[in-house]
């Protein structure tokens, strides 16, 4: 079954001004956000009979679409702190105070020896290392 055009319209649109959103630069989000919106009220009196061109609005709008995805920048979530040490407890991160755990103990091979005892105990244990 074919999806409406008014679905996949409806959704380019909320992309589209959740992607302009993104924007970093205010002005230029402004811009996009109201050009968007204009373009959109100026296209929603062409009638559903004219298919043609309302598939070639739908391209232009994916392109600009995949323009603005490859154009806004990706940010982490306001709540996620990226600084510091933190800890997983409880399904959740916690800002802690523990060491970082040094990686480079064999600066030969970039192995932590914990890291390889864990790996030759699993190894074993699923009877890889001690076959005859």
């Amino acid at each position: 079954m074919e999806v409406s055009k008014k679905r996949v319209v409806l959704s380019l649109y909320k992309q589209l001004i959740y992607f302009s959103k993104l924007i970093t630069n205010k002005e230029e989000k402004i811009s996009k956000l109201n050009l968007i919106k204009s373009t959109f009220k100026k296209n929603k009196s062409i009638p559903e009979t004219e298919t043609e061109k309302i598939d070639k609005l739908i391209e232009d709008g994916q392109k600009k679409l995949s323009f603005l995805k490859i154009m806004t920048p990706r940010e982490f979530a306001k709540s996620y702190n990226t600084r510091g040490v933190y800890r997983f407890e409880d399904g959740k991160w916690i800002e802690g105070n523990e060491e970082k755990k040094s990686k480079r103990q064999y600066l030969d091979h970039g192995i932590d020896i914990m890291d390889l005892r864990r790996h030759n105990h699993l190894v074993r244990r699923m009877q890889f290392l001690d076959r005859r």
